[in-house]
């Protein structure tokens, strides 16, 4: 319930802090699977231990998402004034409301009135300044995914999927659907292995602003708003932080100019699920383990284009 509360805290901010639309700059989001569009040097993906013998990855042939908060900000408070935060996805938009859905798979491109806090001036306008965005950040309500297994699968009855998985006080089913070898599942079966906790998984995910990538309040105890949790009041989950994100820098139109401003969020599902043998140890077998790679999320990058 607190954090219900503080994403609905941080969407009345913004509708009180947001001005009227001065004309002058448009907004889109680009979401893509491609790895060609954020160059890197990325090391081959490590394996688990402990989920018996390494199978095989297997890539999507659809990946979506759908989020509760997207955003880029330049400082740790959500609410404070000289906090400059663009939120393409935020609490004020209706949990039915399409625009939360994110479809990397097709290469989507997305037109967006968002959320702007500071960005602009009393006036509703831009001031030509330059704002460097620190953070970019999401909050994820799921992940979802349709994938063909190997053949060796049309027949088995995977446990893993169409059971029921909770999360704090809430309670998700993830609506997994196997027809011969073809899956289609939400991501919480695919994480629940990786975190060992079907109560209180991440949803939070913070990029930027820090010099490794770590998992922030393993404890789970109530930690305000700070350096590791800059869009959020008091929460109880972990959050994911990493250092993949480039800072950047934006410079606001002056007034009577028009412009473009696209962020780009790529998600590299290239081999994103891999498949190990089970308790058993045998490969295409009932308790066979799927899971998301290790360090999953460093395969997400975001970047902001001024044109």
């Amino acid at each position: 319930m607190k954090k219900a509360l503080t994403l609905f805290l941080i969407a009345a901010a913004l509708v009180s802090c947001k001005k009227d639309k001065g004309g002058n700059m448009n907004f889109s989001m680009h979401y893509t699977t491609s790895p060609d569009v954020f160059k890197t040097d990325a090391a081959p993906d490590s394996l688990y231990t402990g989920f018996g013998d390494y199978i095989t990855s297997v890539t999507p042939s659809h990946f979506s998402g759908k989020f509760r908060m997207l955003g880029f900000q330049d400082a740790v408070s959500p609410i404070d004034q000289n906090t400059n935060m663009l939120l393409f996805i935020d609490g004020s938009m209706s949990n039915d409301d399409p625009a939360r859905i994110a479809d990397f798979s097709n290469n989507a491109v997305v037109s967006y009135s968002p959320g702007l806090a500071g960005i602009q001036d009393d006036h509703g306008l831009f001031t030509g300044e330059q704002i460097d965005f620190i953070y970019f950040y999401f909050d994820v309500i799921y992940f979802y995914q349709e994938v063909a297994l190997p053949a060796q699968y049309d027949t088995v009855t995977l446990a893993m999927f169409n059971r029921s998985y909770g999360n704090g006080n809430f309670d998700y089913r993830s609506d997994s659907v196997k027809v011969n070898n073809i899956l289609k599942v939400d991501y919480y079966p695919l994480i629940s292995y990786v975190f060992n906790d079907e109560n209180y998984w991440p949803q939070s995910y913070v990029f930027g602003n820090c010099d490794s990538t770590f998992l922030f309040n393993t404890e789970h105890n109530i930690v305000p708003n700070s350096v590791n949790w800059p869009f959020g009041g008091y929460t109880h989950e972990s959050i994911i932080r990493s250092n993949n994100y480039q800072m950047a820098t934006v410079n606001t139109p002056t007034e009577g100019e028009t412009v473009q401003m696209t962020a780009t969020v790529g998600f590299d599902t290239q081999n994103l699920i891999q498949i190990y043998a089970g308790a058993d140890n045998i490969p295409y077998n009932s308790d066979d383990v799927f899971v998301y790679a290790p360090n999953y999320w460093e395969r997400i990058q975001a970047n902001l284009v001024v044109e």
